[in-house]
Parts: structure tokens; sequence; C-alpha cells
């Protein structure tokens, strides 16, 4: 097969379907392959179901169900096109990583609802395992890459053993199957249960804290760590071959051709396939993904060490440092919907079109025009706005997002979200900045952890984002602005998408690298730096400083009284009644008689 796919292709050429269950959305996007135009889309909301606080969960069958009905009918937009729906040769994978699925291989009905990956019901089970382990939070990082943190899929698993009926009966019976989104997404469209592959890849695995990084096999040593069953997990595979093929539908008979975790496949759609290369996606969460090639560099500043892409069977395996935050886009959908707070309306003229940044200056690479590859739906943070004026600047409103702990670099599951700074002239305006800004200085954390951990590489000065909240011209800027580097925004609003493509297209050989790069890499916007170091440098200490609040919020025990100055007293009487007071309004005391004797006796 080739790139032109044959004469009885249409004018399109070969194309590949890429499927993308992610956190809020799930979408099918169809490519050519020829220059990765996306021929059609169709994608549907998710809905996260919230039964208690700190609960994020979803029902796995109307996961499937949704990612079927975008399947169907992205392939019904390309009739309606008139487009063949035959010129489709492969399928690929992209997944929202760590959600845990449990489901029965023998019935194919779930065991529990899906537990999503930002879900905090298994802060026991960590707090637990950190007791087991003295509080070494790295205890299995040099085997597995990854902190004891909610977020991986193995505590997941350990809370759904330990709370759920039925589940260990299952597992004690053989009956029961664990995967990530991607295994459970793959096995029911390869037959389920009559003929359904149960596997998983190699970038979904390493987030599991179950495989070997070095080897990437399940260990045993974790799973008996856990106590978890190593015949429920999937087996490993690359991100580039064939798994399976689709069973029903119309697509039936179309092999399933990549699978990756949504992060390093925007990495790899970005094309950030060298050591020394970084990508940041914005969307619900924040993730930054540095390129360390077949290099495992065990992190001492909090990132984690991750599988970035092995692109075939044989092929090399590139593993990348991860810098993890858990609330980025969230956030803003928080304080729009909880908070009830919009921003000013502004003159578009003065702010989102002209670049106008707090100090009032204006920027004309904001000038250049952002074009997507698909239209999709408004995401919960809403559309792009202007987001800052010098009034926000000047506010000094901090608002540290820790809703469900803070990751990268503390790895704190019991830090809390805080706002500082505010005062009765406090704006809506100043606090979603405020927002925009924490998004800004985690991105900065993470750099300075990866300058920490990467002390003889060469200087990262460019930073390649993607995801939706990228959008947001001036948020753009400001990371930029706030980090001191050069910022590239390639002109598409589906990076992680673009690399499953590839992936799919590489399996296939229908695709190369080469001819990729030269044929579907989309141009780029170049956000540089207007800030100093010393600006940077201030906002960032009062940062830090706001941030320390906040990992330190459950410091104080329930059972330990709180202490009130004088207790409740007048506050003088605190001074008055303690030693150092006495011995001041005595000793004053003595200076004075001895002034008046002195006086007296003619010696003054």
């Amino acid at each position: 097969m080739n790139g032109n796919g044959g004469g009885h292709r249409s004018k399109f050429g070969s194309l590949i379907g890429v499927l993308y269950i992610g956190h809020t959305s799930c979408k099918c996007l169809i490519y050519a392959t020829r220059n990765a135009e996306v021929l059609t889309c169709h994608e549907s909301s998710l809905e996260p179901l919230s039964p208690q606080s700190g609960w994020v969960e979803f029902e796995p069958l109307a996961l499937w169900e949704t990612a079927r009905l975008c399947l169907q009918t992205a392939v019904q937009n390309l009739i309606i096109l008139d487009i063949n729906p035959h010129d489709i040769v492969a399928v690929g994978v992209c997944n929202q990583r760590e959600t845990t699925v449990m489901w029965d291989r023998t019935t194919g009905e779930p065991l529990c609802n899906a537990i999503g990956w930002c879900d905090t019901r298994t802060s026991n089970v960590v707090g637990s395992i950190l007791q087991r382990v003295r509080g070494k939070k790295n205890y299995l990082k040099a085997v597995c890459g990854l902190t004891v943190s909610n977020c991986f899929s193995a505590v997941k698993i350990r809370w759904m053993m330990e709370k759920v009926d039925g589940v260990r009966k299952a597992m004690d019976d053989g009956r029961a199957a664990f995967g990530t989104l991607d295994s459970w997404i793959i096995w029911m469209l390869t037959g389920g249960v009559e003929a359904g592959v149960h596997v998983t890849d190699v970038t979904n695995a390493s987030r599991t804290m179950l495989m070997n990084l070095e080897r990437r096999v399940w260990d045993e040593r974790l799973c008996r760590f856990f106590r978890i069953p190593s015949n429920i997990l999937p087996e490993i595979r690359s991100c580039s071959e064939v798994y399976g093929y689709i069973n029903d539908g119309p697509l039936s008979g179309i092999p399933i051709a990549s699978c990756l975790g949504d992060q390093q496949a925007a990495l790899l759609g970005q094309m950030c396939l060298n050591a020394g290369q970084a990508n940041c996606t914005i969307d619900e969460g924040m993730f930054v993904l540095f390129n360390t090639a077949q290099e495992i560099i065990d992190s001492d500043h909090g990132l984690l060490s991750t599988v970035a892409f092995q692109l075939g069977p044989r092929a090399d395996v590139y593993y990348a440092l991860e810098g993890a935050i858990a609330h980025a886009g969230s956030s803003i959908a928080w304080l729009k919907r909880t908070l009830a707070l919009e921003p000013a309306t502004a003159d578009p003229m003065n702010s989102s079109a002209t670049g106008l940044f707090p100090d009032g200056t204006t920027n004309t690479q904001l000038m250049a025009s952002f074009c997507s590859a698909v239209s999709s739906p408004v995401p919960p943070y809403g559309e792009p706005k202007a987001i800052v004026s010098s009034d926000s600047q000047r506010a000094g409103v901090i608002f540290v997002p820790a809703f469900s702990g803070y990751y990268t670099p503390y790895w704190r599951y019991k830090a809390r979200g805080m706002m500082f700074g505010i005062t009765l002239q406090t704006t809506p305006q100043q606090i979603l900045y405020a927002a925009h800004e924490a998004i800004c200085h985690q991105v900065r954390e993470v750099l300075e952890s990866l300058a920490k951990d990467c002390s003889t590489w060469p200087r990262l000065t460019k930073l390649t984002v993607g995801g939706d909240l990228s959008e947001q011209r001036l948020l753009v800027q400001l990371i930029a602005d706030l980090n001191g580097v050069q910022v590239e925004r390639p002109q598409t609003s589906t990076p992680a998408c673009l690399g499953a493509m590839l992936a799919a297209g590489l399996a296939t050989e229908i695709l190369s690298i080469d001819q990729f790069r030269q044929n579907c890499v989309p141009p780029i916007d170049v956000f540089n730096t207007a800030f100093n170091s010393s600006q940077r440098d201030m906002k960032f200490r009062r940062w830090k400083m706001a941030v320390d609040r906040c990992l330190n919020f459950d410091s104080v025990s329930d059972s330990e009284p709180v202490k009130l100055i004088g207790d409740g007293r007048d506050p003088d009487s605190y001074v008055r009644c303690s030693i150092p007071g006495s011995v001041f309004i005595v000793s004053s005391f003595v200076l004075i008689v001895a002034a008046q004797l002195l006086k007296q006796h003619g010696f003054v």
C-alpha cells in the first residue's frame, strides 16, 4: 500500500480514522493521509458522574455507546460528502490515560463504574500504602517510574477490590478483566465476549504502576505489592501495530493499527521525536512531556518517568520525563460554573485581537490567525476571551487550584486549593486572570524540575503547546512571558489525534516519518517572551509562597486545639502576662524610680 492508495481510491487517497476518548468528550476524525486534512469529524460530550465529593466516574457501557456512535456518524458524514468509506485503511485509538475499567470477560458487563483519572476516592488507599513504606512516595519509582498517587490505575484497582462487591470474586473466578479506556474500547470494537482482543500499549501500561518501565512487561513484584492478580491485565504491545480488526458496523474488517495515551500521542503529533524536545498539552489538566530518547531518567525533583512511544514491535522505545498538573482548564471551568465568574466585557480591538498586555503594550504576534483542523463544541471553560488588563496584573490575586491534591513537583495528595489577595475591590476578571497565571506558574515549576534533573542537557528554550486551552492566544503569550521560553503552537486543535493517525499510518505502511514531516505537519504560530527575568521572578516568588500554604493545609491535626492569641482576651494582655512583657514593665518602673532618686540627690 502507499499514500496514493491505488486507482480505486477517491481523490483524497487512503484515509485513516482516529477514535479519541477523552475526559469530557469522545470524537472520531477521519484524515486524508496524503496531507493530514481532516475530512470529517463527529464529537459527542461525555458525562462524568460525581456521586460523592471528589468522585469522578463513568458508565463504561455509555462510554462504549458514545464511541461507537462517533465512529458510525463520522463514516456517515463521509458518505454525505460523497467519499467512499472503503478508502479507510486503518483506525487508531487515542485515549485519556489512567481511567480504570473493570469488567466481566464472560458477560461483557462492567463490574462497576470506571474511575476517572482525577478521582480522589483512593486517598485512604494511598495513605495506607504510604504508611506501609514509611511515607516514601517514590518507593516504587525505580521500577515503574511513578510516584504513589491517587491518579494511577493500581490504587484504583485496589479500591475496587476493597469496596465493590463482586470484584474480588470475579478475580478469584478468573472472569475479571482490567483496562484503561483503550483496552475497554479495543476489546469492544474487536468483538467483546465473542472475540474481543484484550490489549493495551506501552504508553498506557506505563501509567498503571504495574509495568516494569525498563523491560515493558507486567512486573510480578509490583503486582504482589498491590496484591493484584496478573491474570486480569491486558497484553502489552507497541503503539504502532495491528491489534485486531473491527468486528461489526460500517468499518467491519478494518484493522485497529495504533493505540496511544493522549499526552504521548500529542508529543508524537507535534513531531517532538528527538531527545530534548518538549510539548505541553493544556486541556482539563495540563501535562508537559520532555523526550529523553532511550534514556530513562529517574527524577529527583517530582517528575515522572514514562514511555513516550514505540513505533512498532521491533522499534526503539522512546522515554520521557513528565510533569503532571491536575487542574488547568477545569479550574477555569469551576470558577465560571460554581462562582459564576465571567470577565468584564472588553473591547476586542483592545485586548484579544491586538494582544493588549497588562502593562499596556501590544504584541503583533498575536495578530497571527488561528486555524483549527475541526470545528468542535465549546470547551467547558468557555470561548477564548480577554483575560488580562492592567488592573488584573496589579490586583495581586493568587489562585492555587489544588482541588484534588498537588501533583508535580510535590505529589501531596492532601493539598487543597486556595485563593489569596482578595479585597472588596477584587473583580471576576482579576480572579480569572489569576487562574490563567496559575497555569503558567505550574509550567515553570515543571521546567525548573526538568532543568535540575537534566542539568547536563542543553537548556530548554522552546516549548510546543497544544490542547483546547491553547486556542487562547493570550494564555499562550502569558506562558511565554512567565517562563522565558519561546512557545510554538501548531495550527491544529487535535495534536493527539494527529499522532495516533501517524502511528496507524506507519503500522499499515501508508506513511513514513519523512512523508509525514513533509506533507502533514501544520504551520505554527510563534510566541516570544515580553517580560524580563525580574518581572517573572517577582511573580513566581509570590506564587511559591501561596503554594506553600496549600501544601501545609493538612499540617494541623483535627484533634489539635486551635490556639488563639490571648485566648480571646484583650490582645495587650498577652504581652502584659508574658515573661518578656513582665520584665519590661518591672524594669521600666525601676528605671523611673532610680531616675527620680538621682534627680532628688542632685545627680541629674
